[in-house]
């Protein structure tokens, strides 16, 4: 089969103003919590984790919702009342993982539920052990690749890799890692993944980086004393912040310069926003210990930010430039607590003409095998990944493994019948198709 992209074509339309507004949603939590982290499957499976905005409670809560966040429905991570949740990465509406920490003792863990978040199961050979076992991040990059990066312990950065879900995580050896600073750690879910590479920054305001799904890493320095906050559009084109300067790079990470900007920057989260040609937004919010509530946007790679509002914005995350969520505080369990996107970066969206791609998969229907091939007549191609759906919209896998634009993937245990796959590369999906088991 060969299908040609003549039906997803992006058209750049010029508007006089962005009419952009977020839309509160109800986060589900029993007791005033805040978000710290937000983890979008599609445009109606997102996974978000809570915190105690006080700072003095432990809280291993989580919600979740499978309709765009017309109803979001909050739980626990069974088994980790002592512990917080730094991170949440989902897989799909039935599987995820969270890092969780002890703040109190110290020591950590990895959680993972494949049930919707009915019960959760300690992913045990990944320690963090206390006193000095402090989780920042875990990232998966299908459902079997995986890293978890955690502050100094024993003497070097503890970081894990997986190669099957979490079932064996493996600490990587110090000869893998450059050595910390002194003092030198983490912050929670201060990182950005793109492919196989995962960079995340540090309070002396390196950036870490690897290139091989965690298990070689290099660091560099930026000029920022700590670096809060890290996203990068693409393998090579990246800001980061200490909360108030910006850095650039525009090689991956080697190096860094300064950038300057007007336009209010704030301080809690920094993210790209994805299929946009340069577009991050910014937000801040006093309950997470910021300086100033708001969220702001840049279209032009951090040079000008421009202000939406001045409303408690915590965690960002977008799925593309109409559609994203960003935490704030429930006063209850049927007010406040999640934003939705609702305007639309349509100033500076990629556009794609419908001869720049093909895609072929064969044999198409496939009994064990199939092959699929992505051909660009114009346009480079990097950080390709795909994801393969059943007929409601549920991933059932998810590859960045590309060789030369091309991915073979085996039929494993689906039964017979109509699949679809979506393919993506660095910025925006590229195109999609169907395919036949049989």
């Amino acid at each position: 089969m060969k299908t040609k992209l003549s039906f997803f074509l992006i058209v750049i339309a010029f508007t006089n103003g962005l009419k952009a507004q977020w839309v509160t949603q109800v986060s589900g939590f029993s007791t005033s919590l805040g978000v710290n982290d937000i983890s979008i499957v599609n445009a109606n499976v997102v996974w978000a984790s809570a915190f105690d905005t006080a700072g003095v409670s432990s809280v291993n809560k989580f919600t979740r919702t499978l309709n765009g966040g017309t109803t979001w429905t909050a739980g626990s991570v069974t088994g980790a009342n002592a512990l917080d949740i730094s991170s949440i990465y989902a897989y799909n509406k039935d599987t995820a993982w969270v890092s969780m920490l002890d703040n109190n003792v110290g020591g950590g863990k990895i959680y993972r539920t494949n049930n919707g978040g009915t019960s959760w199961t300690a992913q045990s050979t990944a320690s963090f052990s206390a006193p000095g076992g402090s989780t920042d991040f875990v990232y998966m990059f299908n459902k079997n690749n995986g890293v978890c990066v955690g502050d100094s312990n024993s003497g070097y950065w503890e970081i894990y890799i997986t190669i099957n879900g979490g079932t064996n995580w493996t600490r990587v050896v110090t000869g893998n890692i450059p050595s910390n600073l002194a003092g030198e750690i983490g912050f929670e879910n201060n990182y950005c993944a793109i492919g196989n590479t995962v960079w995340f920054g540090t309070t002396s305001g390196r950036v870490y980086k690897s290139t091989n799904m965690g298990a070689t890493w290099t660091a560099t320095t930026t000029g920022l004393s700590a670096i809060t906050r890290i996203a990068f559009k693409d393998a090579n084109n990246g800001i980061a912040t200490d909360g108030t300067a910006l850095v650039k790079t525009t090689n991956g990470g080697v190096t860094w310069t300064a950038l300057s900007h007007t336009g209010t920057l704030y301080d809690t989260d920094l993210i790209y926003v994805p299929g946009t040609t340069g577009t991050y937004m910014s937000s801040g919010a006093t309950f997470y210990g910021g300086g100033s509530n708001g969220s702001s946007y840049s279209t032009n790679d951090g040079a000008t930010w421009t202000n939406v509002d001045a409303v408690g914005h915590s965690a960002l995350a977008f799925l593309n430039s109409t559609t994203g969520w960003s935490g704030g505080v429930n006063t209850s369990p049927t007010v406040k607590g999640m934003f939705k996107w609702t305007g639309s970066f349509t100033t500076n969206v990629k556009s794609f003409t419908a001869q720049q791609f093909n895609i072929i998969a064969y044999p198409n229907p496939y009994s064990n095998q199939v092959t699929i091939a992505v051909n660009s007549d114009k346009t480079p191609l990097t950080n390709l990944s795909i994801e393969i759906m059943d007929v409601l919209g549920n991933i059932i896998t998810k590859r960045t493994d590309f060789n030369e634009n091309k991915i073979t993937l085996n039929r494993d245990n689906l039964v017979n019948g109509v699949y679809f796959y979506k393919i993506s590369d660095s910025n925006a999906v590229i195109g999609t198709g169907r395919l036949i088991a049989q």
